[in-house]
């Protein structure tokens, strides 16, 4: 065992385990704030919640079980010196590892079902047989790659108890292996879910400075996986002091969870502020003083046209208003943020 006194003052104190508790905490609970405009966009405003609105309640529940064991993993020494642990408690270190076991195989079901969620989303926005046929595909990879996540993290040692158990005599993968190959294998995942949908903001309708604010949100839940790798290959590289090195992998294990969660759910805040727009403009552009017409329009628009959709076939025609008079437009539905076509009417008092 080491002598104490062969360690620079401070040394065997120090812990940085305060930095990764505040972001777990605060990541994870900006993804729940997320899921819950989420919620309130789909169930009030559009009025249907799908399958990816299931999954991603699903995925925002699990990620309070990956906190929670994350939060395990620093208590019992994680954002320590290794060798201080050695000396203090040295018990501590088979817990640390016995919860680092189990969060890894929390965290890959988590992030499996983020990416379920995203792929239900975009099922749920182009129904054509080509492009669900590719999310088929893409469901059997993301499976795929889980089931060789897991079998990776269970098989890593074996038998198992050689992972926290040094006098137990096996054979381990080593973390380097586990580690770098279920990253990379988080990160070509990530990419396919987070990534598709940039064709589709590139289409949109939208300023240049929009686009890129899209883009980055969607890119960011890829950068955390990658800025997770690159805190594991540094805790790797520093193995003989491992646990002062990990504390930052735990923060970003949390984070990535977090990240997936917001980007899947930009589409319903999308709803959410496009809602709040519209009626702060129809609140303001309700009444037009000046003439003899009082106009009221989604749109804010002062005009004298309704615009009358009816039957299947989409048809369009225009009712006049006279502008002597003084109408009053009342929209009786508008579903202009449920993504089936839309049916309006309008009524006109004269």
């Amino acid at each position: 065992m080491a002598d104490p006194s062969q360690f620079p003052p401070g040394y065997l104190e120090a812990d940085r385990s305060r930095p990764a508790y505040i972001g777990i905490i605060f990541s994870t609970s900006l993804s729940l704030v997320v899921v819950l405009v989420r919620l309130y966009a789909r169930k009030f405003l559009v009025r249907e919640i799908g399958w990816d609105d299931y999954f991603i309640v699903m995925a925002q529940l699990v990620s309070w079980a990956t906190m929670s064991l994350c939060m395990m993993i620093l208590h019992y020494g994680s954002g320590r010196h290794l060798a201080a642990l050695m000396l203090e408690s040295p018990e501590d270190l088979v817990h640390m590892y016995k919860w680092l076991f189990t969060t890894q195989m929390v965290y890959m079901f988590n992030l499996w079902l983020c990416r379920v969620s995203g792929l239900a989303f975009y099922a749920r926005i182009n129904p054509m047989p080509q492009f669900i046929l590719y999310l088929r595909l893409s469901f059997a990879f993301i499976t795929s790659v889980y089931v060789a996540q897991t079998l990776i993290i269970a098989l890593q040692c074996i038998p198992l108890q050689a992972m926290w158990d040094q006098t137990v005599k096996g054979k381990c993968m080593g973390s380097g292996i586990v580690f770098i190959s279920t990253g990379a294998l988080t990160i070509a995942c990530d990419s396919l879910i987070l990534l598709l949908p940039i064709k589709i903001v590139m289409t949109l309708q939208a300023s240049i400075t929009r686009k890129i604010a899209l883009l980055g949100i969607l890119c960011f839940g890829v950068l955390t996986s990658v800025f997770r790798m690159i805190s594991m290959i540094v805790s790797v590289e520093n193995e003989a002091d491992a646990t002062w090195y990990f504390s930052p992998v735990i923060a970003w294990t949390c984070a990535e969870i977090s990240a997936a969660i917001i980007a899947l759910s930009l589409p319903a805040l999308r709803t959410i502020f496009g809602f709040l727009k519209e009626k702060r403009t129809t609140r303001d552009q309700s009444y037009s003083h000046g003439s003899e017409s009082i106009g009221l329009e989604s749109s804010g628009r002062r005009t004298n046209k309704g615009r009358i959709f009816h039957g299947s076939g989409v048809f369009e025609n225009t009712a006049e208003v006279d502008a002597a008079r003084s109408p009053s437009q009342e929209v009786l539905w508008d579903g202009r943020y449920d993504r089936k076509i839309r049916v309006t009417d309008t009524v006109e008092v004269k």
